[in-house]
């Protein structure tokens, strides 16, 4: 009895199989047709048998999003799974280390196998640093099973995994000259050793081309040992001798990339389900799913898809358009769009819109979104303005400004044209374009908040288009970094944020709650008026809290962390920042830590300890972590401030023509201010006195009118010379004000490094420095250390920089010995 379909897996082959319980990662590399899913999946059953968890996620197309989402989709149910939907696939340093600790955290306490099948398919290097990322921890009873085409990690991480990894080839699956020998007596094929010689050398072990010749043999007495192309022996072998019916049945089978009978069976039209069993007996390249779906192979599938091109275009579309009907009945929406579209069934197709409120959209979705209300008919459009909002909604997210743009035309037109629309209908329609349509308006605080005020008159419950999850600085640790456009408006900006935000609350549930406090408070801290901000900071920190917008409360530290430098306390928030070590839990989003980081990075600049920096606010190498476009004006100047304190005045002019054109879309002035002060810094660290005179003068200019100090005085160090030339001059009131204000500065810094850095700073000293240390610090001169010494007065004061370096004292400071007192006092 012939038993063609029956799988083989040889001794060997079970041998290599049982080294994956004890591998934390094994990559299986092969072309198609080698079995490595088959493999795997047998390994998987037998753990299964065993009482292990597996999961197991297929990879359809090239896109990181769809990665991200069969990621959440595997881990569904668990803790982790929970988790892992608040994030986003990790595209930076912070990313991984937080998704890492989620992992490490809420892995189910068992050994869980995770099979991720075709990553050849993928295009995203972003996919495979996870991957590799995931395999570097080690996670003890994870154990990740990745299969692919072609190379997943290249020579260097592989040597870097090391024993981590364990590796499957061709070579390994492949089936030997005794395997096949024994693979076609289980099949109950009786062949002689001539021809069981030529199929394996036409074969070399391809067990799918072996499979081919096998149903060949057995229909015909002869192998196809000489077709050039695997796809024309699929057409020959089991496509071409099927009859009609199941030659479209199986055409259908190829379309979507899982299926099931039912679901061909509605394509197909009429009843035919002994015809679709049929099929699925005699044929291998047809794979049974753990969710109880079927999948044709790669090369089943590239043939099938091929042939059913052939077919008339009517025909395709009717087909097409019954696999969107059968999705939306499932109510897998996202599903039937690409079918309905390809099917021209545009009434179904935004009747399927129109169910997505949390539309994800597959990456497929973006280039056709537009496409998708452009070709469809008009009296169609207009019955579906609801649909039109959610594609409107989705277009501003994806930068298509103009595109929505053009669709809010239509958007009026499908209310005013549809009659059948309540009055209370229409009106939360226009209420949700006017929330829409404020987004058009940032960063201008009352342009948004006229369409919020027309949306809540409108209104009747919350609006569809705002979620309080979001992060309502879009990742910036400063609000006047974001909302302040002009000079001479910093008072103005106060008040409208103070009367604007009250109504976007009521819209939006306290969405950016506390957001109208901190900007006042912010005000008070760039002003200078460090002892008038800490109520206002104190009730932002309130709201902030009150109404779980973490966001708001990094911003909140951020000010403190300045505010605290003038009073000489240390932070120990930046110091959490800085080791990752703060109270947001560890499922909010990663982009929260890349804003820690900032606000660590400038403090430590401010307080001379560069050391402590992120790397990544300074490499410039264009793989900084990721924050939203509106946020890069503030992450730029705090860039800055980095560069400065390591001495990188160069880069900074090299980067700074960028950077300045990054705050010109939006507006973004008091960032603009930030890297002309900073540009005047650098400067003056060269040493190119024009350059920094001209420079400081244009910041004075900005500065003057709304007394925004802070940045000069921050930048006290290398600007003073400079600032008290121009206290005598034209902006005479702003310099002598950054001068008292960054001498306050000063003096906080040293009580900060005197008691928290003196005994560290102290052990960097040589004998012979600590001891011209001590004699400094007693107030001896410099000559009367050098005739104690015997050396000369040159040479002291040579040693005494080098100190006050180590120290992290300032060299400019005018009581150096004063605070080297407090050191050899403190410590």
């Amino acid at each position: 009895m012939k038993r063609l379909n029956n799988l083989y897996y040889s001794k060997r082959i079970k041998e290599l199989l049982a080294e994956l319980q004890t591998a934390g990662t094994t990559l299986v590399v092969a072309p198609m047709g080698y079995g490595k899913t088959l493999a795997v999946q047998y390994f998987l059953q037998e753990q299964e048998r065993c009482g292990k968890k597996v999961l197991r996620q297929s990879i359809y197309g090239a896109g990181a999003e769809a990665f991200w989402q069969g990621v959440c989709h595997s881990w569904q149910n668990t803790e982790l799974g929970a988790a892992l939907l608040q994030q986003s696939l990790p595209a930076d340093a912070n990313a991984k280390t937080l998704v890492l600790e989620l992992f490490r955290q809420l892995l189910p306490q068992e050994p869980v196998y995770w099979f991720i099948d075709d990553l050849h398919l993928l295009e995203s290097s972003e996919v495979i640093d996870f991957l590799f990322a995931l395999s570097k921890a080690g996670f003890a009873d994870l154990h990740l099973l990745l299969v692919s085409r072609g190379q997943i990690f290249d020579g260097s991480r592989l040597l870097e995994l090391g024993r981590k990894v364990f590796c499957l080839d061709k070579h390994d699956l492949a089936l030997q000259r005794d395997e096949l020998a024994e693979y076609s007596s289980r099949c109950g094929l009786q062949l002689t050793a001539q021809q069981l010689d030529a199929l394996h050398e036409a074969c070399e072990g391809w067990f799918s081309v072996t499979y081919l010749n096998f149903l060949n043999y057995d229909r015909y007495q002869r192998f196809c040992l000489d077709t050039g192309s695997v796809y024309e022996m699929i057409a020959n072998v089991l496509l071409r001798p099927l009859p009609s019916e199941q030659q479209r049945l199986l055409l259908l089978m190829g379309q979507p990339e899982e299926f099931t009978p039912e679901q061909v069976a509605y394509a197909y039209g009429t009843s035919c389900r002994e015809s679709v069993g049929r099929l699925l007996e005699c044929n291998a390249f047809i794979i049974r799913l753990a969710n109880g779906r079927l999948r044709c192979h790669h090369m089943l599938k590239q043939a099938t898809r091929h042939a059913f091109g052939l077919l008339p275009e009517a025909e395709q579309q009717m087909y097409f358009r019954r696999l969107g009907q059968w999705y939306a009945q499932q109510k897998e929406y996202e599903e039937a769009l690409d079918w309905l579209y390809r099917g021209r069934d545009f009434d179904g197709l935004l009747a399927a819109v129109q169910q997505l409120r949390d539309w994800s959209m597959h990456p497929q979705h973006r280039q056709h979104l537009f496409d998708w209300l452009c070709e469809c008919p008009p009296e169609i459009l207009w019955q579906y303005p609801q649909a039109v909002l959610i594609i409107m909604r989705r277009m501003f997210s994806l930068n298509m400004v103009p595109e929505m743009l053009q669709v809010k035309e239509w958007y009026v037109t499908a209310l005013e044209r549809n009659t059948a629309l309540s009055q209370r209908e229409r009106d939360n329609y226009y209420g949700e374009l006017e929330v829409i349509l404020s987004f058009l308006a940032f960063n201008s605080i009352t342009g948004m908040s006229e369409h919020h005020r027309r949306a809540y008159k409108l209104l009747s419950g919350a609006p569809q288009t705002l979620s309080k999850q979001g992060i309502w600085t879009f990742g910036a640790p400063s609000v006047l970094g974001l909302y302040l456009r002009t000079g001479c408006s910093l008072r103005q900006t106060v008040e409208d944020m103070q009367e604007c935000m009250p109504p976007y609350y009521l819209l939006s549930g306290w969405h950016g709650a506390g957001a109208a406090e901190l900007t006042e408070a912010e005000a008070l801290l760039l002003q200078g008026r460090i002892d008038e901000m800490d109520m206002t900071l104190q009730k932002a920190y309130y709201q902030a809290e009150k109404h779980g917008q973490e966001c708001i409360t990094i911003c909140c530290d951020f000010l403190e962390m300045q505010r605290n430098l003038f009073r000489g306390v240390y932070s120990s928030k930046a110091e959490a920042y800085s080791r990752h070590q703060w109270q947001l839990q560890p499922w909010k989003q990663s982009m929260l830590l890349n804003t820690a980081d900032m606000c660590a990075g400038f403090y430590y600049a401010l307080l001379g300890k560069p050391e402590y920096i992120p790397s990544w606010l300074t490499d410039g190498n264009g793989q900084q972590p990721s924050v939203l476009y509106p946020a890069r004006p503030c992450r730029n100047y705090i860039s800055a401030q980095c560069l400065l304190a390591q001495g990188q005045y160069t880069e900074l002019l090299v980067r700074w023509s960028d950077w300045e054109q990054e705050c010109r879309p939006y507006s973004n002035f008091l960032c603009l201010l930030y890297l002309q002060v900073q540009r005047a810094a650098a400067f003056a660290g060269r040493g190119d006195v024009t350059s920094c005179r001209a420079s400081l003068k244009q910041a004075l200019a900005m500065a003057e009118a709304d007394k925004l100090v802070l940045p000069l005085a921050q930048n006290i160090a290398l600007l003073r010379p400079y600032l008290e030339q121009e206290a005598q001059g034209e902006y005479s009131a702003a310099a002598a004000a950054a001068l008292h204000l960054g001498q306050q500065m000063e003096a906080g810094r040293g009580q900060i490094m005197s008691a928290r850095f003196a005994e560290a700073g102290l052990q960097e000293l040589t004998e012979q420095e600590l001891q011209i240390a001590q004699l400094a610090a007693a107030r001896h001169t410099n000559r009367e250390i050098a005739q104690r010494l015997s050396l000369s007065e040159g040479t002291i004061k040579q040693y005494l920089n080098k100190i006050f370096a180590k120290l992290q004292i300032d060299a400019a400071a005018k009581n150096k010995r004063h605070q080297l007192e407090r050191f050899f006092s403190n410590s």
